[in-house]
């Protein structure tokens, strides 16, 4: 059945999740990010930015399941996009209370699509933590009625430099055969396609991929290393996700501009395709 465009403005509740070292410092592990700080707990603990999607996975559940989609309709739903807003770094061991909604649906030759707004605030004082606007598109699928959004504000970034640019620096990093795993169980974020051979291959997969938010954090990893900035210097992530990163293979992080506000990126996977286009890691104005 097709997507109705009435699916805007479902709510999907709220979660809420203790940000305890363990979990943060297992978050980065998973990345993997080996930064010190990010396992100081004698010191001031840093948080990977792009920690915020895994308490974000038990409301993108909740999506699937309020779908009006058929279950085969659902399984043919990728993770196309994710765009992150870092209000303020997650403080260890605060509690983070996180709300979802259906914001959008649209249509595009490859199917419908679909975008849902989570935002996370703290659970003491409703003080703004970080937005995603997370985009799914549904492969050979409908949508009923004309495109449709709520109402709702989302910042812009810095023009990217031109696609014919070539890049600064191009990062090799190797994606071992286990990292999904260790992303999948350090992050909380359980998609089988990742981790069991027989579901990916019966989703059309010949093995499984690595997650398109571990590309994603390991790039932001990468690129604020390389920039020279802290974690807690980055208040925005954003990237579309198009090209799968094969388990076992190198990747390559392509800076493609690099100054105080950020920086932009393309990920390519071992075929040179790109994994992750219009890469974005935005930082805090310098103190």
């Amino acid at each position: 059945m097709p997507l109705p465009a009435s699916f805007v403005g479902t709510t999907l509740g709220s979660v809420t999740a203790e940000c305890d070292a363990r979990w943060l410092m297992a978050y980065a592990a998973g990345v993997p990010d080996e930064r010190p700080e990010l396992y100081d707990t004698v010191g001031a603990l840093a948080v990977h930015p792009c920690f915020a999607v895994a308490p974000e996975w038990e409301l993108i559940v909740r999506s699937t399941e309020a779908s009006p989609l058929t279950t085969a309709e659902r399984r043919r739903g990728v993770h196309a996009g994710h765009d992150l807003v870092v209000h303020r770094p997650v403080r260890v061991g605060e509690h983070v209370v996180v709300e979802g909604m259906v914001v959008g649906v649209d249509r595009t030759r490859a199917g419908a699509v679909q975008h849902t707004l989570f935002s996370a605030v703290a659970a003491t004082n409703r003080e703004p933590v970080w937005s995603t606007l997370m985009t799914s598109v549904f492969r050979g699928v409908d949508l009923h009625g004309d495109p449709a959004s709520a109402a709702y504000t989302w910042p812009s970034v810095p023009a990217p430099p031109p696609a014919e640019a070539p890049p600064l620096a191009s990062i090799p990093s190797f994606v071992r055969l286990t990292d999904a795993h260790t992303y999948t169980a350090c992050a909380r974020i359980w998609n089988p396609i990742h981790t069991d051979v027989a579901v990916a291959r019966a989703a059309g997969l010949h093995a499984p991929i690595l997650h398109g938010t571990a590309t994603m954090a390991r790039a932001t990893s990468i690129a604020t290393a390389v920039a020279g900035r802290a974690p807690g210097d980055v208040r925005r992530v954003r990237a579309r996700f198009a090209a799968m990163v094969d388990l076992g293979t190198e990747i390559r992080i392509e800076m493609r501009a690099v100054d105080a506000h950020g920086v932009h990126l393309t990920v390519r996977n071992h075929a040179g395709e790109p994994a992750l286009r219009d890469g974005y890691v935005g930082f805090a104005a310098p103190a």
